[in-house]
């Protein structure tokens, strides 16, 4: 975990309840809180639309936190209760948002300025540390000011002389004004290289997929996300020949816009006891009548081998409503991995579970999407509601999960990459009806 990180928590911890009949005060009862949980987004710089790390800055906002702490609809945590055990929960207990309340039901008081706590002490630059490798846009990717959203591949050789292992990566846009997100793709093949090299050396746009069947995938980038490390015994094994592909997805914000993202390696010489896989659950089969409130697509995958599961993330557009992720075991028991009621396109993670999970070979990984194109929908970016198909703009939809872990014995590597292949390439070459 970050440092700061380890900080927010403990400033958490020491955090004290306002007494009982008195109201709770900036200083003593709700910095703490804001400190702990708001001001990683909510400071200058960074994603959240205005800073929370000042009484004057929360003071005029004081109704509008008590309002959305109340309704769970900040701090951003999506993942429903029981349904997954994740690092880092961002989500408020019961008392820390009766606390927000209370503060801002009694006139939001600053209290003794003697006793507020300092403010946390974040990096800037690389959360992760100075990189082993840093990897930069050879020049800055022009967005035009209106249009569908862009999706550009940028290609970067990597030139290994041998094997090495990637234990942590880190992805930084220049402007996430318009970087909605990112993906690192590992190419074997050349085929990326080949394509960038026809665009003109700067990214290539392909829309529909990368143009080649990835080798392995990256983290990447979305709104929100910390950079965290692999497991210790874990790392993303880069061979000779690889090339890493960034994928980037823009998305016009009416100006004329330029980003320059820079990735950061970081690399161990432990070669990992295991390598980092992916399990890709998801439906290219879309087409959402207009009105439809709940349309749904399913996929599934029988693992070819036991498997421990260490991450999960899910990717819908602005007419998704629920992702569910479950396994069925062969003893026919379920395990919950994900469930998420309230899909924000806004806010998008990689959840990692606080312990790996293990499944036996034999267990079905089973994904649900569903979709409501209704006019309820709030952010239903059409009115009237449309028809909507699969596609890579914003306003038309995708529903996908990755499964990020390993097989438990590295023996069965080669097994578990064929049938992860094999499925990728079922689920991308179905059409739309």
């Amino acid at each position: 975990m970050p440092r700061v990180l380890w900080a927010a928590a403990a400033v958490a911890l020491t955090a004290t309840a306002s007494p009982a009949g008195d109201t709770p005060n900036f200083a003593e009862h709700v910095a703490p809180i804001l400190n702990a949980h708001c001001v990683t987004c909510h400071r200058t710089g960074q994603i959240g639309p205005f800073p929370l790390q000042t009484y004057a800055d929360a003071r005029k906002r004081a109704k509008a936190i008590a309002r959305v702490t109340t309704g769970e609809v900040m701090p951003p945590w999506k993942p429903q209760p029981k349904h997954g055990e994740f690092l880092n929960d961002r989500r408020l207990d019961p008392e820390q948002v009766a606390v927000l309340k209370a503060w801002a039901d009694g006139g939001a008081p600053e209290g003794d300025k003697a006793k507020l706590p300092d403010s946390p002490k974040f990096k800037e630059g690389w959360q992760l540390g100075e990189p082993d490798l840093v990897l930069t846009m050879p020049k800055a990717f022009t967005i035009p000011a209106e249009g569908k959203d862009v999706y550009v591949h940028f290609v970067f050789p990597l030139e290994l002389k041998g094997d090495k292992y990637l234990k942590g990566i880190e992805v930084i846009p220049s402007n996430r004004r318009v970087a909605h997100h990112a993906v690192g793709l590992i190419d074997t093949g050349g085929t990326a290289r080949k394509l960038n090299e026809k665009a003109g050396g700067n990214g290539y746009v392909n829309f529909g997929g990368p143009g080649f069947i990835p080798r392995g995938f990256t983290p990447g980038y979305v709104p929100g996300q910390v950079p965290r490390f692999f497991d210790a015994d874990t790392a993303i094994t880069l061979s000779k020949g690889s090339d890493f592909v960034l994928q980037m997805h823009y998305h016009p914000s009416g100006k004329v816009e330029k980003d320059q993202t820079k990735v950061g390696f970081y690399f161990t010489d432990k070669k990992p006891a295991r390598n980092m896989g992916a399990i890709l659950l998801g439906s290219d089969d879309i087409d959402i009548p207009p009105g439809k409130k709940d349309y749904t697509r399913k996929d599934e995958f029988t693992l070819p081998c036991d498997f421990e599961l260490r991450s999960v993330w899910g990717h819908m557009h602005m007419i998704g409503k629920e992702i569910r992720v479950k396994a069925e075991l062969p003893d026919k028991t379920t395990k919950e991995l994900l469930y998420i009621k309230d899909w924000d396109f806004n806010w998008q993670d990689t959840y990692q579970y606080a312990k790996p999970v293990r499944l036996p070979k034999g267990t079905v990984v089973k994904a649900e999407f569903v979709w409501d194109n209704s006019a309820n929908h709030p952010r239903n970016p059409f009115r009237p509601p449309r028809r909507i198909t699969h596609g890579e703009g914003s306003t038309d939809e995708m529903g996908g999960v990755i499964l990020g872990g390993m097989p438990v014995s590295p023996w069965d590597e080669l097994g578990f990459w064929a049938a992860v292949i094999g499925h990728y390439c079922e689920v991308t070459l179905k059409t739309n009806k």
